[in-house]
């Protein structure tokens, strides 16, 4: 893929927005992981446990008539019809899903990684001047009044809006001989 100026433009107005992202995705990869090894230490009760507990829990005697409630009074009938209810509540870390989430996070992280590294590949090539007035402009989404001032602030140098759009242009065309080595 031969890239144009426009690509290189939209890789840096949304370079800082992918790093905030890598580091949410970071953040969020460690939960579920601390999710997954958590749910693989919680002890799992198994149908027949749950139906036992179930079981052992209505025989208790109380003093409570039978007709003040609407609900089973048979206990076999009652185990029968709530136990997989029971069952998803006891058990209710979804490993499968947890797995899945992170196999995608991981997916988005690789593609993250292989922009930002990109750009910054891209950037360490050019002069402090070019990769300052880049940087201000599309990393900071600056308007050029601003890069002007900001340039003379770090370089002690005035530079009209014109030859800093050069300088811009000149940074750019470099970055694209870089990115299209090969093609």
């Amino acid at each position: 893929m031969k890239y144009i100026k426009e690509d290189i433009e939209k890789m840096l107005r949304n370079q800082l927005k992918n790093e905030a992202k890598k580091t949410e995705i970071e953040l969020k990869l460690e939960e579920y992981q601390e999710r997954l090894e958590y749910a693989g230490t919680v002890y799992e009760d198994t149908k027949e446990e749950v139906i036992e507990a179930m079981q052992l829990s209505s025989s208790q005697i109380t003093n409570i008539p039978k007709s003040t409630t609407n609900k089973t009074s048979d206990t076999t009938a009652n185990t029968a019809m709530n136990y997989k209810k029971e069952l998803n509540h006891i058990n209710k870390e979804d490993r499968e899903y947890l797995e899945k989430k992170i196999n995608e996070l991981e997916i988005e992280k690789k593609k993250l990684d292989k922009d930002i590294v990109r750009m910054k590949n891209l950037l360490i090539q050019l002069t402090d001047e070019e990769e300052f007035v880049i940087r201000t402009y599309y990393m900071k989404k600056s308007k050029w009044d601003y890069v002007s001032q900001q340039y003379f602030s770090e370089f002690q140098k005035p530079k009209s809006i014109n030859q800093l759009l050069n300088i811009r242009d000149n940074a750019i065309q470099s970055m694209l001989e870089v990115i299209n080595t090969g093609e």
